[in-house]
């Protein structure tokens, strides 16, 4: 059947108003169990099973929607260019895989509603991967491709009396498969819901409704073009098609309803138009995402109503003027995300539950636009979308990345490229994808697909959908590899494009022709986005940068359960399939299971749409600028509150007032505390939050915060320096030994480490200190060479040549001075000079010299061990979550606690992780509170763990980590940043590298604590 906007017959206005498709009798669902055989290729498959006396009866069943991948038949397999197939089957588009491509047949019963007697029946299946033939009662009924639109049949000369045979034959793999490469597990079968619907026979088939804005964005014209069906043929005469317009009380809008006449008469199909104006109606945008219900009565020559169809709308103008990008005459930043369609346990077969967590935690965390990478997602997506308020680019299936190779300039293998062979197949995409989806307020850009490259197939699709559709604007990427099919894309569009070169295309002059946005960047893959911030930046600055969508919103791991009942999430290559491409699926800035990752914190603070600054720090003058596009400040309430080295001393809250893209500026001096005793620190955090609640929050949910460290004078004298007792100092062979009340630090003379530290009789440590250059490798820090490139720094500080051990007594105390050469090449020296007091205080002081020339240092401190019972770790620095130097701006600076292992976070392949950043003064306990205080000179970076670096290398997966047997901490003057423009050759960003052209020093101290 032809594709049309998603829609369902009711029998009243009520039951329009609510549309929900369970309510309507013309609505029966066939989810549920079916029966299933599997064939591993199209041979072996059972060819007659759809006939009338095949006995299914002892096959098994199988769940519907599913993939069968998941439910026991062959095996997932993730690849992300590579087709699928490479390794088994030598094959050219258009060809299909024959040696080994599954068919999974499935077969189920259904009885025809009574109430549906006489009346046309149909069948929708709302995806399906890859192709599928459908047989009712033994009678072929249809095939279709395109897995992630729907595919409808008329089921009317099939049905019989009672029980009708279902029977669905569904290919993994089809010729279609060469145009549907996208980065992302490869599964199949009948994966979205399959329903049979009915409709009087004459009915609306099909309807748009356009609300075009006038030109001060006030008033609207509200436009219906619809299809009217007369199924059986027979002289119907004048049809009325009726639209109203009810808001979100279900009250009438209209003075009038817009009435259009039709004569049908005998016609099998008519289309219908008419227009009315719409006075002053509640604009609809991501920030403020008003609906209405717009319902379309059906009615005979009697006026009589046969049929009642509806759906929301929302009025809103996009377009592209005076070279921006513009939502209601605004110009729009596009804070977003790519969300493949993804469960751990489902798969792309998606719950509603799935997708109203993933929406509100997307406006939770500022982001207001998603595109549906790489195809149209779930219709109820949309729904959600449109209601809740995020900006979609809704995307064509459509991509072919294993068939060209960046740079190419020629089409050769290339599919689609204009080969017109494929001309039918991508405008039928495109055209599926619309008439399915026209109605959605939320979609404001139509992509052509993804990663296809170029050529004349694109410039038609483009201008199909423009001329279907001129309220929207088309998008597609692959012009950047093909220029010469510019004209395919309204927008230009580009991936993974470090900050210079996007400012450089702000600054191109003459001045570009189209907006720019980035459909990719800040690869989350593992411990990533770091810099986000300077992207985000460059948005702000120049007008023409629109913004961009983070790769990408969840990772696609798949949750598996060994035989001893522990379950576990799977990436490429542990199902056995080949080709694979690993961890390359874990990109989520969630992870598999819908937990937030540290990540998704950085994106918060960089979207947030109200910024902070400091006009006169020390005066109490702060100014408050509102980036919102249509909500002021008002709407909001502004906390505000002081804290002394993490704990609060003050707070308050105020309402204040700044219309969208202006500024007021605030007077806090009055919540200044007056004087600052010796180590004070006072930090103001600023927080504006929701006022009330939301459909996604909480009253009093944080929607964007600042902090400022508060330059209050310290009052009165620094104080005597503190009378240390006397520092006994010993040498027992090998071992020299300081000691005081209550307190020995033991050192080895023959290697120079600190090896023993005990408090009131217990030992603090059981590996001593050591240095340490180096962090357990990132995916990003693989994806560029550096586990290799810097390979020299992994062993440098564990096999360390000792060339000189200095201990002497000093005033208040006693010092040690260790010397070392570091077998880099060439060689590099380090310094660790140890003060101990007699309070037992032992301050670390570390100085490196790298050898000329060596690679950057993954991080420059100090690395040692304790017994697992000192399982609390507690700091003063930012937090709560983990932050790094180039991804700390959503951390926040105050006193936090937790379980060592609970700061180890789970990436989908171990690696670096747990950082804390401006740490102050952090403390290691146990459960009787004793353990070891560190406290910066100023500041350090804190990271304790229960596995060492190596470790978190050595294993693969999460569930093969050793156990937790020892806390790991390392006290680092720094380690580099993760970076994250790329996950496959980007290095993290010069200024957050520790380059080994210069000498490095830093300093802390240590003391034993006992509760």
């Amino acid at each position: 059947m032809e594709a049309h906007a998603t829609l369902l017959t009711h029998d009243s206005l009520e039951e329009a108003l609510k549309g929900d498709r369970k309510l309507s009798r013309h609505y029966m669902s066939l989810n549920g169990l079916w029966k299933f055989s599997f064939a591993e290729n199209p041979e072996k498959r059972i060819k007659n099973f759809y006939e009338q006396g095949f006995d299914h009866s002892q096959w098994s069943e199988i769940k519907v929607p599913a993939h069968w991948q998941l439910q026991g038949y062959d095996y997932p397999q993730y690849t992300n260019v590579r087709y699928p197939w490479i390794d088994s089957e030598p094959l050219k588009p258009p060809f299909a895989p024959t040696k080994y491509n599954p068919v999974g047949s499935y077969i189920t019963t259904f009885e025809v509603p009574q109430g549906w007697r006489n009346r046309p029946v149909f069948i929708s299946f709302q995806g399906v991967e890859s192709a599928f033939y459908v047989w009712l009662n033994g009678e072929l009924v249809g095939y279709s491709e395109d897995t992630f639109t729907p595919a409808e049949f008329d089921l009317t000369p099939y049905l019989a009396e009672g029980e009708n045979k279902l029977a669905v034959e569904v290919y993994r793999w089809c010729d279609a498969s060469w145009l549907e490469d996208q980065d992302f597990w490869r599964m199949s079968g009948i994966f979205r819901d399959v329903y049979l619907f009915t409709a009087p026979e004459t009915h609306i088939y099909d309807f748009f409704a356009n609300t075009d804005l006038d030109e001060q964005f006030r008033d609207a014209l509200l436009r219906i073009d619809a299809k009217i069906h007369n199924y059986f043929g027979r002289d119907v005469g004048i049809m009325t098609v009726q639209a109203e317009l009810y808001d979100h009380r279900n009250r009438q809008v209209l003075q009038q309803p817009l009435r259009i006449e039709a004569a049908v008469g005998v016609q099998e199909a008519i289309a219908v138009q008419g227009s009315i104006a719409v006075t002053d109606p509640l604009k609809w945008s991501a920030e403020h995402p008003n609906l209405y219900t717009l319902v379309l009565r059906l009615a005979n020559e009697q006026d009589q109503a046969v049929q009642f169809v509806s759906c929301k709308v929302g009025f809103r103008a996009f377009e592209i003027k005076e070279g921006l990008m513009r939502i209601n005459g605004q110009r729009i930043e596009f804070k977003g995300v790519n969300r493949h369609e993804f469960s751990s346990v489902t798969g792309r077969a998606l719950g509603e539950e799935d997708m109203i967590s993933d929406i509100k935690l997307m406006k939770s965390y500022n982001i207001n636009a998603v595109r549906t990478s790489h195809y149209p997602n779930n219709p109820r997506w949309y729904e959600l979308c449109d209601e809740y308020g995020l900006y979609v680019i809704d995307e064509t299936n459509l991509e072919t990345h294993g068939s060209w190779e960046y740079g190419q300039q020629e089409e050769l293998d290339t599919v689609p490229g204009s080969k017109p062979e494929w001309r039918n197949n991508v405008i039928d995409r495109c055209n599926s994808m619309l008439q399915r989806d026209k109605n959605h307020p939320s979609i404001v850009i139509w992509s052509l697909g993804n990663e296809a490259w170029g050529g004349d197939n694109f410039e038609d699709m483009h201008d199909y959908l423009r001329a279907n559709d001129p309220s929207r604007v088309v998008h597609y990427e692959g012009v950047f590899h093909c220029r010469r099919s510019e004209a395919a894309s309204d927008i230009e569009s580009q991936m993974y494009t470090k900050p210079r070169d996007v400012e450089e295309y702000a600054l191109r002059k003459p001045a570009p022709s189209k907006p720019f946005i980035l459909c990719e960047y800040s690869h989350a893959m593992g411990n990533s986005c770091g810099g986000l911030s300077e992207y985000t930046d460059l948005f702000e600055k120049y007008p023409i940068l629109q913004g961009g969508f983070i790769w990408d919103w969840i990772d696609q791991a798949i949750s598996v359960t060994d035989a001893e009942g522990n379950s576990h999430l799977a990436y490429g290559g542990d199902f056995g399939e080949s080709p694979h491409d690993g961890n390359f699926c874990g990109n989520g800035l969630i992870f598999a299971d819908r937990t937030v990752t540290p990540k998704l914190y950085e994106v918060k603070k960089c979207y947030q749409n109200v910024k902070f600054t400091a006009e006169n720090l020390a005066g109490g003058r702060f100014v408050i600028t509102n980036r919102n596009l249509f909500t002021d400040l008002n709407a909001y309430e502004l906390a505000w509150y002081v804290e002394a080295n993490g704990i609060l001393v003050n707070e308050g809250d105020l309402i204040v007032q700044a219309a969208p893209g202006q500024s007021v500026v605030v007077d806090l001096l009055h919540a200044y505390p007056r004087e600052a005793g010796n180590g004070d620190e006072f930090v103001l955090t600023l927080s504006m939050r929701l006022k009330q609640a939301t459909a996604w929050a909480e009253a009093g949910h944080e929607l964007a915060f600042e902090q400022f460290v508060l330059p209050i004078p310290v009052q009165g004298a620094a104080g005597e320096q503190p009378n240390y007792a006397v520092v006994q100092t010993v040498k027992e062979n090998r071992l020299w030994i300081a000691s005081g009340d209550g307190f020995s630090v033991s050192f080895d003379t023959a290697a120079g480490n600190l090896v023993s530290y005990r408090i009131k009789g217990t030992e603090l440590l059981t590996e001593g200190l050591s240095p340490n250059f180096w962090r357990a490798y990132t995916d990003n820090d693989r994806g560029n060479g550096h586990h290799e490139r810097c390979a020299i720094w992994r062993d440098a500080g564990a096999d360390r040549k000792l060339l000189k051990f200095t201990a002497a007594a000093a005033p208040a105390g006693a010092e040690v001075v260790v010397e070392y050469a570091l077998p880099t090449n060439p060689v590099s020296s380090c310094a660790i000079t140890y003060s101990i007091r007699g309070n037992g205080e032992i301050g670390v002081r570390l100085e490196l010299n790298p050898g000329k020339g060596l690679p950057e240092i993954p991080e420059i401190g100090m690395m040692f061990e304790m017994d697992s019972s000192f399982d609390t770790v507690a700091w003063y620095g930012k937090g709560p979550h983990e932050n790094y130097w180039d991804r700390s701006a959503g951390a926040r600076l105050g006193l936090f606690s937790g379980k060592v292992n609970e700061q180890a976070v789970p990436y989908l392949r171990p690696q670096e992780t747990g950082n804390k950043t401006e740490v102050r003064y952090a403390t290691l306990t146990n459960a009787n509170g004793v353990g070891i205080r560190l406290e910066g000179a100023p500041v350090f970076e804190l990271n304790a763990l229960p596995y060492t670096p190596r470790e978190l290398e050595q294993y693969d997966h999460q569930h093969l980590l050793p156990p937790l047997d020892k806390t790991v901490v390392r006290v680092n003057y720094k380690q580099m940043g993760v970076g994250g423009d790329d996950s496959w050759g980007a290095r993290t960003h010069a200024e957050y590298t520790l380059f080994a052209n210069r000498t490095y020093s830093y300093a802390f101290v240590m003391m034993g604590i006992v509760g």
